[in-house]
C-alpha cells in the first residue's frame, strides 16, 4: 500500500516526538499515586466517618443494618403519598 499524505498522521508523530520522556515518566508517577490514594480512600473512609461519629458520641447505624442489603420490598416507603395524608 501506498503511504498518503496525511495530515493528521503528520501532526500526531510530531507531537509524539516532541514529549520528552521525562514528562511521560512523572505523569504516569502521579497517575499512579492518585489510583493508589483513591484505593485506599475507597476502602478505609467508611470505617472511618463510622468510627469519627463513635468518638463524638453519636449513634451509628442500627444493628438491622446490614451494609450493601436493601431492605424487603414491604419496607420501602410509599413516595407517591404524601405524608400529611398518611394511609
Amino acid at each position: 500500500m501506498e503511504d498518503r499524505n496525511n495530515s493528521f498522521k503528520q501532526l500526531e508523530a510530531k507531537w509524539e516526538a516532541g514529549l520528552p520522556p521525562e514528562l511521560e515518566r512523572r505523569v504516569s508517577s502521579q497517575t499512579n499515586n492518585f489510583s493508589a490514594f483513591g484505593r485506599v480512600v475507597e476502602l478505609f473512609m467508611p470505617n472511618a466517618l463510622q468510627t469519627v461519629v463513635h468518638l463524638i458520641g453519636g449513634e451509628g447505624p442500627g444493628t438491622d443494618i446490614y451494609p450493601g442489603r436493601r431492605p424487603a420490598p414491604d419496607d420501602w416507603p410509599d413516595w407517591r403519598t404524601s405524608p400529611e395524608r398518611g394511609s
